[in-house]
């Protein structure tokens, strides 16, 4: 299957037919219509709805990726193709107890450079990213398995950082289960380094290493690690910060399985403690009133609801976020509500700013793709839409 030509829809149309399940059956098992089913199908309404690519691919029998399908990064239209060799050798090949046999610079210079890495993935500097990320996830190990003391412990808490920063990257290149593998590093270094803060931190990024659609145990049992985690929040700023983030993992985890009271309850309560901690540009994982801004307007369009996830994005102040990535993922939400609404033009120049700010976040993301390829077709019959197209040919779908 040729996954930059081939839509959700029709995707969802050889596996419901591999199942040997009728339209009418297939739509009674996920609680829509046939109709729904039908035009999704046909590719007339967008599968864009986390609990809907879940429950279709457990009523199907398959992964959601293999309904979602992932373009290789070296497919990307008008893109370099990155080179993920160095990491993939890294990730696979060694482990924190296990580590590379390579010279390894001192802790302080590795600081330096997950620095420089993490602020590479917040400004979109892949390039830069991917020519440092190997050899310092490489080193690291190396330093967690023979320094002592002090240095022992840092390499752990930056193994975990970094590992961190692949998870993501790999992401966005389309790679979720190299991506899993990082998260596994770093749940490895955790578990070494033994203190319960970075245990859950690293258990967060298990929980987003695969796609929330696949239903992954990591993330679906987070609302019981953010309450197992509750009495140390309050330990130290990062505990806090770690605190509030499970809360929002657990909200994803119930919107997937389509309870969205309760997520919206797990967001409630990660504002309550962001109002607390206020916005701060090295907050982990960007942790603060603006981030949860960001994730309340995403769990909002998630429950079909366009009117409150604009609400929630108006009051974000992008400045506020430090990473082009989150202030990316807000110009997507508010183009997925606005084209909820059905106001695709200035959906369009949201998700062209969205393309700006954060390029790989945008194009390789593949419910943002169906939704483009629905509104592309839209477009078509109005035979308008040039800055669409622009996008649509940018993400490989013309």
């Amino acid at each position: 299957m040729d996954v930059s030509t081939t839509s959700i829809g029709l995707a969802v149309r050889r596996a419901r037919r591999a199942k040997g399940l009728k339209l009418a059956q297939a739509a009674g098992l996920v609680g829509h219509s046939e109709s729904w089913l039908s035009k999704v199908e046909n590719g007339r309404i967008p599968l864009d709805k986390r609990a809907d690519i879940a429950s279709l691919a457990e009523v199907l029998g398959v992964s959601a990726d293999t309904l979602l399908g992932e373009p290789a990064p070296e497919i990307q239209a008008g893109r370099q193709a990155w080179d993920l060799m160095p990491l993939r050798s890294v990730l696979l090949d060694a482990s924190p107890d296990d580590p590379p046999d390579i010279p390894a610079r001192p802790v302080s210079v590795l600081r330096s450079l997950n620095d420089q890495a993490d602020a590479s993935l917040r400004w979109s500097r892949y390039d830069e990213l991917l020519a440092v990320l190997p050899s310092l996830i490489g080193e690291l190990e190396v330093q967690a398995a023979t320094a002592d003391g002090a240095d022992r412990e840092e390499a752990l808490r930056l193994m975990v950082t970094a590992t961190a920063t692949a998870v993501i990257t790999l992401r966005y290149a389309s790679q979720p289960d190299l991506a899993w593998v990082a998260a596994e590093r770093g749940r490895q270094a955790a578990a070494l380094l033994g203190d319960p803060v970075w245990e859950a931190a690293a258990a967060y990024e298990m929980a987003h290493s695969r796609s929330s659609t696949n239903k992954p145990r990591a993330l679906m049992t987070m609302p019981q690690v953010a309450d197992k985690f509750e009495p140390l929040s309050g330990q130290s700023r990062m505990a806090s910060e770690v605190y509030g983030m499970l809360h929002l993992s657990a909200a994803l985890a119930h919107a997937v399985e389509g309870d969205h009271a309760s997520a919206d309850d797990h967001g409630a309560e990660a504002a309550r403690i962001a109002r607390a901690l206020g916005d701060e540009p090295d907050a982990w994982e960007l942790f603060g009133v603006s981030n949860v801004g960001v994730w309340r307007a995403s769990l909002a369009v998630e429950a079909g609801n366009a009117e409150q996830a604009l609400e929630y994005a108006s009051v974000v102040e992008p400045r506020a976020l430090a990473s082009n990535n989150r202030r990316g993922a807000l110009a997507m939400e508010v183009g997925r509500a606005l084209a909820m609404q059905g106001n695709d033009a200035r959906a369009v120049e949201a998700f062209r700013r969205a393309e700006h700010l954060s390029p790989a976040q945008v194009l390789n993301n593949p419910m943002l793709r169906d939704l483009v390829r629905n509104m592309l077709d839209e477009a078509r019959r109005k035979a308008g839409g040039r800055e669409l197209r622009g996008l649509a040919w940018r993400m490989g779908l013309i």
